[in-house]
């Protein structure tokens, strides 16, 4: 596997791939740096439920060939991205859920 076709993977076109971008980004911002509006334990929760919620939809997409006529009569056929209900994915979505949940918990809590 070529660095370039990994790197692809990575690209910001779908919504659930910027949030594993923006929850990878802000759990170790997080981890690493010293935050003052809130505490770096309640910003966590929320930043790993943000993580995980766009790997779970990231998990429960693929890629099928389609097949589809056009108003004029020709066939269109192409590539498209599609859901399906697995169970990594669906698991990764309502474990970030929860965590997001622990979070709100916490903030109110305080």
């Amino acid at each position: 596997m070529d660095i370039a076709d990994a790197l692809k993977s990575l690209a910001l076109d779908s919504w659930y791939k910027l949030l594993v971008w923006i929850g990878g980004l802000v759990t170790l911002g997080a981890i690493f740096i010293d935050v003052q509006v809130l505490t770096n334990r309640e910003i966590l929760p929320f930043s790993i439920g943000v993580l995980l919620i766009g790997l779970g939809e990231w998990a429960s997409r693929r890629e099928e060939p389609f097949e589809r006529e056009t108003a004029h009569g020709s066939i269109f056929r192409g590539r498209e991205m599609t859901r399906f209900h697995s169970v990594p994915g669906n698991t990764m979505t309502i474990f970030g859920l929860l965590s997001i949940i622990l979070g709100l918990y916490q903030v109110f809590a305080s």
